[in-house]
């Protein structure tokens, strides 16, 4: 059972705590920009996505999480860096216009459970990042089919390996499922700061490029 705990509530903020199986999550909308059934999907969406990529990926993430609803970003949703590594910051106006993805927080809340140390570099690509973010909003996600969020099951022209989110989250599917184990050791080797190309020979046998050009083939 979840039980919030509410710290401020007024007609112009709302900030509370929820708490599941060892997991606290901070949910703050200092300009009280989401209603109460918004609130509850976002909160409940992060639990059910949050929980079971921990569990599956790495235990050792943070038990402590926040959200902050923020209409002065204007963007989608992000993790920060450093202090910020365990929040995401949601734009209320793109929920307005796009009610039902609520997943964004499942694949936000695995860039907490990455905790990568290093991020955008040959050591820690961004293209891999983002695609494992979308593998993992793929297989945890319980409202991307109402949102009309898939994976691609095309390859179109221009398109490659680290093309990134959800052309490498494809991608990292169909690898996945000949390679079972291949999506974990991409994730640990990333957050342990031992990634490098030839993870992917080792894994299934093939060099990167060659191991994208038999899925292109497949397709």
């Amino acid at each position: 059972m979840m039980m919030l705990a509410l710290l401020a509530f007024d007609a112009t903020a709302f900030e509370g705590n929820q708490q599941r199986e060892g997991v606290t999550l901070t949910y703050r909308d200092p300009a009280d920009a989401l209603d109460a059934t918004m609130r509850a999907r976002i909160i409940g969406t992060f639990f059910t996505a949050y929980l079971r990529e921990r569990a599956d990926f790495h235990p050792g993430a943070p038990a402590q999480a926040h959200i902050v609803i923020d209409p002065a970003y204007d963007g989608v949703a992000f993790v920060g860096e450093g202090d910020g590594a365990t929040t995401i910051t949601i734009n209320p106006g793109w929920l307005a216009k796009h009610p039902d993805d609520v997943d964004l927080v499942t694949h936000e809340a695995m860039h907490i459970v990455q905790g990568y140390p290093e991020y955008a570099n040959e050591r820690v690509p961004g293209w891999l990042v983002e695609g494992i973010a979308d593998y993992a909003r793929d297989r945890y996600g319980r409202e991307n089919a109402a949102a009309g969020w898939a994976l691609p099951t095309v390859v179109k022209p221009g398109q490659h390996f680290d093309t990134g989110y959800r052309v490498t989250g494809a991608f990292l599917k169909w690898s996945e499922a000949r390679n079972p184990g291949l999506v974990k050791a991409l994730d640990a080797a990333l957050r342990e700061g031992r990634y490098t190309p030839a993870l992917w020979d080792q894994r299934t046998g093939l060099a990167l490029p060659a191991l994208w050009a038999a899925y292109v083939q497949s397709r």
